[in-house]
This record gives C-alpha cells, structure tokens and sequence, in this order.
C-alpha cells in the first residue's frame, strides 16, 4: 500500500473517530440533563432508554478501539495486513470497513462457533 492510500485511509479513520466521540458526547450531554420526572411507567420508560443507550455506548467504544488500533497499524507500517494471518486484507473490504483487522478467511474462522 502506498503513501497516499495510507493517508487516505489514516483521513477517513480520524473522521470515523471524530464522529464517534461527537455522538458519545451528545450522548452524555444528554443523559445528564434528563430529569426524572413522571410516574412508574414514565420512569421505567426512561430505565429503558438509558439501557439501550449504554449498550450503544459499548459498541461505539469497541469501534472506537478498532478504529484506534487501525490509526496505530498504520503508524507501524502494518495496515492492510491481517493480525492473525499476516496475508494483505482485500481492498473492497478495506475500503467498506477500514478498521478491519482479519482478513475474510480468518474472520471466519473466528466466527465459528466451537
């Protein structure tokens, strides 16, 4: 991989990341400024919401790490590389999900259940 695709995912990647921690931080803004006012079913709706939002938060937490140690690949000079197989990662599946860290093969085979 050359110097300007590099850059070029390394720009998408930091944009990811950017939009991602803006999302986290409405989130938050959000979550602290929600008063609890109501009755039972107004307060268990409100439980609900919170829940699925910190289960958004986990996710956008894993696809921040991700996308965190894909910006570290690429400053090691690994990027594009499978971490279990160490084949290179096809373009089309670098290109929908830049942060991808197995090839299609060992992806795979990670998902299999045992």
């Amino acid at each position: 991989m050359n110097k300007k695709e590099m850059a070029a995912f390394k720009k998408v990647l930091l944009e990811k990341r950017a939009d991602l921690l803006e999302i986290v931080r409405t989130k938050k803004e959000c979550d602290l400024r929600d008063v609890e006012i109501g009755d039972e079913i107004d307060s268990a709706s409100q439980n609900v919401e919170k829940e699925m939002l910190f289960e958004l938060a986990d996710n956008e937490k894993v696809m921040l790490d991700a996308i965190e140690s894909a910006l570290r690949r690429i400053e090691k000079g690994t990027f594009g590389s499978c971490e279990s197989c160490r084949d290179k990662i096809a373009d089309k599946r670098l290109n929908a999900i830049p942060w991808v860290r197995y090839c299609m093969p060992c992806q795979s085979k990670a998902e299999k259940p045992k």
